[in-house]
């Protein structure tokens, strides 16, 4: 009896949110901006859908266009995630001070691994909110067509707007996480133990842009392989337990010996990023211009094949599911 309740309470929840999205659309197109006025439209706005002419026919203005969308795809994964918890967002400070906690404890504490002579707390967290992000970004983009079939079918929209939707709902956590981590920072400098607060935290906004951009780019491939492969959608999640730990987060990158290190920036660019973010917070590195480099073309070449691949998938994709 309550498995039926709680099916015909989904369903219905569904059926609001596309009803929203089919107003959202038709809002936005019967209103348009005219030089800086409002100009009410009399009919409704007609949308031809055309065939690409090619791989590469990336029409990025036509996103643009649509970001009333992005934004309310953002805010339904915010409060969906957190609805009908007892704790709510208070989660996203949890999770990452439980996994620090058990890291320090059990890494550092235990195995004797070391951070790199920093304090194995901040060590840890600084990587781990970063570490959070990719993998909630990736999760999410790679079941964009599972979970979003029964919108797809409904209504016409940019199929991409919703992965890259998840890039802004997972930013929200990014960002209360990043402030835990920077009282974090602020305590051990009162202690002494860290030089504290530092012009390099200027750089950070470029290591979130890279690591939404390779986070995306991740998120699109494997979504687009969901969406023929159902078995990809069981690997998913195996995948990012693996590279969680080939990637130096409860280790320093300086373990890896120098001369796999440009390499291990053309393989893994997460490794990169994370250096990239301790940098920021810890002042130390063993990151040089050579693995920032490999970093930014493996992520920029993943990303625009996920683009290509993503859009011509999600031309079939509906016929597949």
């Amino acid at each position: 009896m309550h498995d039926a309740r709680r099916v015909r309470r989904a369903r219905g929840r569904r059926a609001a949110f596309t009803s929203i999205v089919c107003r959202q659309l038709v809002r936005g197109r019967i209103l348009a901006k005219n030089r800086g006025s409002s100009v009410l439209m009399s009919a409704q706005q007609t949308t031809i859908i055309t065939p690409r002419r090619g791989w590469f026919d990336l029409d990025f203005w036509h996103l643009w266009r649509y970001r009333d969308l992005l934004l309310l795809f953002a805010m339904r994964d915010i409060k969906v995630r957190y609805k009908q918890t007892l704790l709510g967002p208070a989660w996203l400070i949890l999770q990452p001070l439980a996994l620090t906690a058990a890291l320090t404890t059990v890494i550092s504490g235990i195995a004797g691994i070391s951070t790199g002579g920093h304090p194995a707390p901040i060590f840890y967290l600084t990587a781990l909110v970063l570490w959070s992000y990719f993998s909630q970004v990736v999760s999410t983009a790679s079941q964009v067509f599972i979970a979003n079939g029964h919108l797809f079918s409904k209504i016409y929209f940019p199929r991409l707007v919703v992965p890259v939707s998840s890039l802004l709902s997972n930013g929200v956590a990014l960002a209360i996480q990043l402030g835990v981590a920077l009282a974090f920072l602020l305590w051990y400098q009162l202690t002494g133990k860290v030089d504290g607060l530092s012009w390099r935290l200027a750089f950070f906004p470029l290591v979130i842009i890279q690591i939404a951009a390779f986070s995306l780019a991740v998120g699109l491939c494997l979504g687009a392989s969901t969406a023929k492969y159902r078995d990809t959608a069981h690997m998913t999640p195996f995948l990012i337990q693996i590279w969680l730990f080939v990637t130096p987060i409860i280790f320093p990158f300086s373990a890896i010996p120098e001369q796999y290190r440009t390499l291990t920036g053309f393989l893994n660019p997460l490794a990169v990023i994370i250096e990239e973010g301790r940098w920021c917070f810890l002042g130390t590195s063993a990151v040089g211009a050579p693995q920032i480099a490999a970093a930014l073309v493996t992520t920029s070449v993943v990303l625009f094949i996920g683009i290509v691949i993503f859009q011509r998938v999600e031309r079939t994709a509906m016929d597949m599911l």
